[in-house]
């Protein structure tokens, strides 16, 4: 990635001298605007030398002012039917400071910050399953080849399966399908239960820990898949806003429960994927955030879907927000040429 230049942009105020700006350009669909960060006045314009010294002083200040101005130009453009204005406010606050962030890094940092985070989400969504495999453990494993001891297999393939659904999922440029969705299942269960892997299941006979509700009959899991798969897109394309959708596609899918095991895993990758082909920040599924996820969705079983998208979008809020300005100051500081790059540098 590489750090975008400001230009330089001259007012001429009366009766008074030349005053100077740095100025970004941005836009949201056919909407302009200016962010200015005024950088002194007087009739010698600053030279090449402390302009840059400038630029670098003021990035953060500009890319986060910048990311407001986008959030609060987009925010119009979407329908929500739960989220309020605020929260639409803020989740579009997030996406685009998220975006700052992504441009400013290095190839290197980005490769750390993704590498980190997919070790987080790893160990988070495996561990909503019941695996007992910890966050250092997971860490030992994938960065030092370390791998955990008195595990049963089972969860060292559940952790070594994600391996390949991150290679699958990142070369994975398209909508959202039911080849997909079982494409991941297959990644997902691998040597796990391989007779069921990939396909959906055949029984009805069902029952998911804490929740009442009958789910979907077998024969109709295609047809519902594709029905919420349409849906889905069809209510983007209208301008309805990506996070709502997705949160509530996500809850969709627990309830159909289409294999006989992996729903959740399968469930959370999918509603990270659409997260990601919005340019939003995926979410971690970490253990001490187990009961508020559940609580979230158990408001979806009983259809109060606003209650449902309000805990989601706090979380997300939660979650990334402040770690994301934080990681944005980092990286808007100019680049040291000294020491090496810690995976832990970024959140």
């Amino acid at each position: 990635m590489t750090r975008k230049p400001y230009r330089i942009e001259i007012d001429y105020p009366k009766n008074r001298s030349p005053q100077y700006n740095l100025v970004k350009e941005v836009r949201i669909g056919n909407k302009h605007r200016k962010i200015k960060k005024y950088i002194g006045s007087g009739y010698t314009p600053p030279s090449p030398a402390d302009v840059q010294r400038l630029c670098e002083e003021f990035t953060y200040e500009i890319e986060l002012k910048a990311a407001q101005k986008k959030a609060e130009m987009s925010c119009a453009l979407y329908e929500s039917d739960y989220l309020t204005r605020e929260q639409i406010g803020f989740l579009e606050e997030i996406r685009f400071v998220y975006e700052a962030f992504k441009e400013l890094m290095t190839t290197n940092e980005l490769e750390a910050y993704e590498k980190n985070f997919e070790i987080k989400y790893i160990q988070g969504t495996t561990y909503l399953e019941g695996n007992t495999i910890s966050l250092p453990e997971a860490a030992d494993w994938f960065l030092r080849g370390i791998q955990p001891k008195d595990k049963s297999l089972r969860e060292l393939n559940e952790h070594r399966n994600f391996i390949n659904v991150v290679s699958y999922r990142n070369k994975y440029h398209r909508k959202v399908t039911m080849d997909f969705i079982k494409h991941l299942h297959a990644l997902i269960m691998y040597n796990i239960d391989d007779d069921s892997a990939g396909s959906f299941r055949r029984s009805d006979d069902i029952f998911i820990s804490g929740c009442d509700f009958r789910v979907c009959p077998s024969e109709l899991i295609e047809q519902e898949l594709d029905n919420l798969i349409t849906n889905y897109y069809s209510r983007i394309d209208a301008g309805h806003h990506l996070f709502e959708e997705a949160v509530l596609f996500h809850h969709k899918f627990e309830q159909t429960h289409p294999f006989t095991n992996g729903n959740g895993r399968v469930g959370r990758e999918v509603f990270n994927y659409m997260l990601m082909r919005g340019k939003y920040p995926r979410l971690l599924f970490l253990g001490d955030g187990r009961d508020i996820y559940l609580k979230a969705l158990r408001f979806g079983d009983n259809d109060n879907y606003a209650e449902m998208v309000s805990i989601f979008a706090k979380i997300i809020q939660e979650q990334r927000f402040e770690v994301l300005k934080e990681n944005l100051k980092k990286v808007a500081a100019p680049i040291k040429k000294i020491g090496q790059l810690r995976l832990t540098d970024y959140i």
